[in-house]
């Protein structure tokens, strides 16, 4: 019986054939590591802004708004509930319209501009503010200039082309295109967040996985908080030859000096 329970004793000590996640230890290899966490949060919020700047070609957009009325003649006394809901379903056809053939093929025409219908399609899209009667047009390219002479003839052609199609409807001009005097897109301030942040996270669990799947103990307390039994006795390092602590110099090499020093006080004795 006493074998029994002593068996019983020394397998509660034992490791468990489970390996456990140590979220203690796990932070503290964070800690340790922690330099090398900022160095590449750092390098690698470098390097997104620098490869963005270098290969990202940044485009400039230039947009105008305006509203849609299903009656021609626009008396806001006599607009009621019904009309409302109706320019807001118009809204959605005059975007359809805008950016069909005839409006972007047309616009072009009249800036003597050699695209396709499907590279104007790509600049110039349509957004509808909440679901209103208010209708924006942008143009995106990589040539701010462009942007702002491609929005100007959309709005001149979108004026006349649409209200020809749709009859006893009505769009007025509420904004106006400009030159954009900023970067569209992209946005480096945010791609640099993202790519410190990618670094950053990417580091964590690289030194996470590392410390989940290391079985090397440090010190004696990370001994007794793996496999709680107690430190008997540590035995000193006599492989590394630097001179410090725990080191075959310190225990010897020491030591002889020491009783070198003794001997030569003496004969001067």
């Amino acid at each position: 019986m006493e074998k029994t329970s002593k068996s019983r004793s020394i397998g509660k000590n034992r490791p468990s054939s489970k390996k456990e996640i140590d979220l203690v230890l796990m932070f503290k290899a964070i800690l340790r590591r922690l330099w090398v966490v900022a160095l590449v949060t750092i390098l690698a919020g470098a390097i997104t802004f620098v490869g963005v700047k270098l290969f990202v070609t940044p485009t400039y957009r230039s947009s105008f708004t305006a509203y849609i009325n299903n009656k021609k003649d626009v008396d806001m006394s006599a607009v009621t509930g019904s009309d409302v809901q109706a320019s807001k379903s118009l809204a959605k056809t005059y975007g359809e319209i805008i950016t069909g053939r005839t409006v972007l093929k047309g616009a072009a025409k009249s800036l003597d501009l050699n695209l396709s219908y499907s590279e104007l399609k790509k600049m110039v899209s349509t957004s509808i503010s909440n679901e209103t009667e208010i209708i924006t047009v942008s143009v995106v390219s990589t040539d701010p200039v462009l942007s702002f002479n491609l929005a100007e003839a959309v709005r001149d052609t979108s004026l006349k082309e649409v209200t020809n199609i749709i009859e006893g409807s009505s769009m007025k001009i509420i904004d106006h295109p400009e030159i954009p005097t900023g970067i569209y897109r992209p946005n480096y301030m945010r791609l640099t967040l993202f790519g410190a942040l990618a670094g950053f996270f990417i580091t964590i669990l690289i030194i996470c996985i590392r410390q989940y799947f290391n079985d090397k103990v440090l010190d004696e307390n990370e001994l007794e908080e793996r496999y709680t039994i107690p430190v008997v006795g540590i035995i000193p390092d006599m492989i590394n030859t630097d001179k410090g602590k725990g080191s075959y110099y310190y225990y010897y090499g020491h030591s002889d000096d020491k009783d070198k020093a003794s001997e030569e006080k003496g004969e001067k004795e």
